[in-house]
Order: C-alpha cells, then sequence, then structure tokens
C-alpha cells in the first residue's frame, strides 16, 4: 500500500512540474496571468519584509489576510513568485495524507487521481491566488460534516471568509440543511459562530479607514463589473461607454481630497443607484453567465498569458453584453479573434484536456443529483456559483471542484461501473474501520 500511495504523490509532483514548465524563469507572467496574483504577492512580500499588510503603501481592506500571511513565511526564506506553486504542492500532499484515513482504499485511489488530473487544479495551482486554498479548506469542512466531526467541521468553514470573502455566503445555506435535518443547535452554531469569527477583521478595517465591512471586495465588484453591465444592457450602450459613465459621476461626487471611507461610500452608493434602475437587467445577466464558471473548460485571458501570448484588451464582459444584447456573431467574431486564434498547439491540448475532463465531471455530476440528490452538496456549490455572476471563469470552479471529485469517486466505485480503471491500484477491497457508507 506505501508504494502505491509513493506512486500517487511522485504522479501529482510529476505532473504539477509539467504545468510549471512553460513558467520556469517567467515571474512577471506568474503573477500577470490572473489578476489576483500580483495582489497576494505583493500584500505577503510586504508582510515578511516590513510586517505590514498594505499595497501601494494603503493598509489592504480588499483582500482577506490568511493566504497572504501563510505565504510571507515561505518569502521569509524566498520571496519569489514562485512560492505560490510550491504553497500549492505541499497543501495537495497534507490533503490527500488527511483524507485517506477516513475512505475506502478504492474510493480514496479514485478521488486522489481526480485531483492529481485535474487540469483545473493543476492550472490555478501555478499561481499566488486563493481559489485552490479556499477549495480544499471547504472540502475539509465539508467532509468533516459528513463524518459527524462538527468542531473541526466548523472551524474550516470559519475560516473560509479570511481566505475569499465570499465564504461570508455559506452559513445561511448551513443554517437552511441543518434546519432541514431538525437540528436547531447545529443550525444557530453554523450559522453565527463564522460571522462572530470575521468581527475581529471587520473591526480592525473599521479602524483603519472608518469604514465598516469584512472585505471592500464587494464593493469594487459590483462597481466595476455587474451594474456596468446592467447600465449596458439598459440604456444601449457598451460594457466600456457604462464603466465610462460611472466613473465620471464618481469624480462628481468625491471631493478633491477624499478618504478611503469616502470613496468606497460613493461607489456603493452610485451602484445602489443603477441597481434601482435596472434589477431586472442586473439579475437576468448575473444568474445567466454565472453559469459560465460551470461549463467553461478553462479561462482564456489566464491561458494566453500562461502561453506568453500578447492579451489586446479584457473582453469577456463585452462578449457577455454582446450576446445579451442578441449580437452573438459579434460577440463570436470578437472571442474568436482576441482569444481562440492566439491559443496554438499547447493551448489547443490544454483546452481539449480540460474540456474532455470537465465533460466527464458534469455526465458524473448530473447522474449523482438525478440519484442521489445531494442535499449539503448542492447547498454549498449554489452560493458560490450564483456569486460569480459577469466575472465567472473557469477558476471559480475551483472553490467547490473538489467536493464534486469526492462524490464522483464515492459514486462510481458504488455502482461498480470502472474497476478495471482502478485495479492498477486496488487489488483488493479493503474497507477501513472507520469508513461510512
Amino acid at each position: 500500500m506505501l508504494k502505491k500511495e509513493f506512486l500517487l504523490f511522485f504522479l501529482l509532483i510529476l505532473i504539477r512540474f509539467l504545468f510549471l514548465l512553460p513558467l520556469l524563469n517567467k515571474e512577471k507572467i506568474i503573477l500577470l496571468a490572473v489578476s489576483d496574483g500580483k495582489e497576494y504577492y505583493e500584500l505577503a512580500k510586504n508582510l515578511a519584509l516590513f510586517f505590514k499588510y498594505e499595497r501601494e503603501s494603503n493598509f489592504d481592506t480588499k483582500r482577506s489576510p490568511l493566504f497572504p500571511f501563510l505565504l510571507s513565511l515561505f518569502y521569509l526564506l524566498f520571496p519569489k513568485a514562485y512560492i505560490g506553486f510550491i504553497f500549492y504542492l505541499i497543501l495537495s500532499i497534507l490533503l490527500l495524507l488527511i483524507i485517506r484515513k477516513y475512505l475506502k482504499r478504492e474510493v480514496f485511489y479514485l478521488f486522489a487521481l481526480l485531483i492529481i488530473f485535474s487540469p483545473q487544479l493543476n492550472f490555478y495551482s501555478l499561481f499566488p491566488i486563493t481559489d485552490l486554498f479556499f477549495g480544499i479548506v471547504l472540502f475539509l469542512g465539508y467532509f468533516f460534516l459528513k463524518e459527524k466531526r462538527d468542531l473541526i467541521s466548523l472551524i474550516f468553514f470559519s475560516l473560509l471568509p479570511y481566505i475569499k470573502p465570499v465564504g461570508i455566503l455559506l452559513p445561511p445555506f448551513l443554517l437552511i440543511y441543518h434546519l432541514i435535518k431538525r437540528n436547531l443547535k447545529k443550525a444557530l452554531l453554523f450559522f453565527f459562530i463564522p460571522y462572530l469569527f470575521i468581527l475581529p477583521w471587520s473591526f480592525l478595517i473599521y479602524k483603519k479607514i472608518k469604514y465598516f465591512t469584512f472585505s471592500t471586495l464587494p464593493d469594487i465588484n459590483f462597481f466595476s463589473y455587474y451594474l456596468p453591465v446592467a447600465k449596458s444592457l439598459k440604456e444601449k450602450i457598451s460594457y466600456e461607454k457604462a464603466k465610462e459613465l460611472m466613473n465620471e459621476e464618481l469624480k462628481e461626487t468625491l471631493k478633491e481630497n477624499y478618504t478611503q471611507k469616502e470613496y468606497f461610500k460613493a461607489i456603493r452608493n452610485i451602484s445602489l443607484k443603477e441597481l434601482k434602475k435596472a434589477p431586472f437587467h442586473f439579475t437576468s445577466s448575473h444568474i445567466l453567465f454565472s453559469f459560465n464558471t460551470l461549463f467553461s473548460p478553462i479561462s482564456f485571458k489566464p491561458l494566453l498569458i500562461y502561453l506568453n501570448k500578447e492579451i489586446e484588451k479584457p473582453i469577456q464582459q463585452e462578449i457577455f453584453a454582446s450576446f445579451l444584447k442578441g449580437k452573438i456573431s459579434e460577440g463570436l467574431k470578437t472571442f474568436l479573434k482576441e482569444r481562440l486564434i492566439k491559443i496554438g498547439i499547447l493551448g489547443s491540448f490544454l483546452l481539449i484536456y480540460s474540456f474532455l475532463f470537465l465533460l466527464f465531471l458534469l455526465i458524473y455530476f448530473i447522474r449523482i443529483i438525478i440519484r442521489k440528490k445531494p442535499l449539503l452538496e448542492l447547498l454549498i456549490i449554489f452560493p458560490l456559483l450564483f456569486s460569480t455572476g459577469v466575472v465567472a471563469e473557469a477558476r471559480y470552479r475551483v472553490l467547490f471542484e473538489i467536493i464534486i471529485y469526492f462524490l464522483i469517486a464515492q459514486f462510481i466505485v458504488s455502482i461498480h461501473s470502472f474497476p478495471r480503471f482502478l485495479s492498477p491500484f486496488t487489488p483488493n477491497i479493503i474497507i477501513r474501520n472507520r469508513t461510512k457508507d
């Protein structure tokens, strides 16, 4: 058994390094491929070198602090962008070491292989971003909840907002789950404890800028992405024009020497005003394009930068707006010219590989939903999926994809439909004492 597990870990390391090869000696690309990466890198580096949680000489109210803090420990020794890759390699191995104690052998091996061959996890583990970290911690919270280890589960769920602010959305859905299970005590614990847990950081932000929030990222997303798209649809103008008009209003609203508090209050007020003007256009665009997270095989902008290709402009919101206005051919032409034609042979391979892997996931996930009706899993995935809207892209699937791998591994083993696939790793069916069917 130890030999087989060694082979699994060797395979994980090998494939991760194969994905890393195009980025060797290209630190700039690692930081630019995903927009969040440079910000987390700067935060971690400033924590390591100056013990300050700052970007551009200002206390950062946008990014949650746990990931930059952990990266900063690595940057004390080696302040390079590659540390994100090493961090995720270690974290992935730790995940498999923890989970193997609780699963049937055949479930564990299939689950491990899905993680090892996942183009999503391999690709987004290259960059100093939080998605995979969030996905692993979320999976552990979910897994230990299923294992009835409530305290451990509650700790993991409470940590999620400190990794990504979107974790704030989950407690109401955990409340619903426990109420359906008729356990009021757990419902209240899993609702209130995570929110109490975020108060220290919220008070620290308030102390710094006199604006009470856990993160200013939602304000920024609504002002910069969600509402400009809704405005462009309502007023039948381009997305860029809608952004320009909102920015002009922002300039008129702010005084010459404005504070951070005044800035975030202003963008929130302008966003609310635009939302009142176009609630239908906001809701329809947000819901519709959230599905891009679920169905896109891999995100094109990070893929092109990874391949060292030039990016003319960010086009995702423009394409979405074109589609919603009925200009399908115009949107497809822009997508073809600015993205698809540029990816080349390696990009085409990664795209096809990701598409086939995604097709496999979707087929099995639909079968699981029909047959198993996984309540907890759907209550977790639902808010994460529909939080994305017009900024949706493949990488946000990493937040919940590990849960889907786990469901698929359990499902395939339970129906005995894939025994030869597992035979190199599982010659005998041995069930751990602590396994639950």
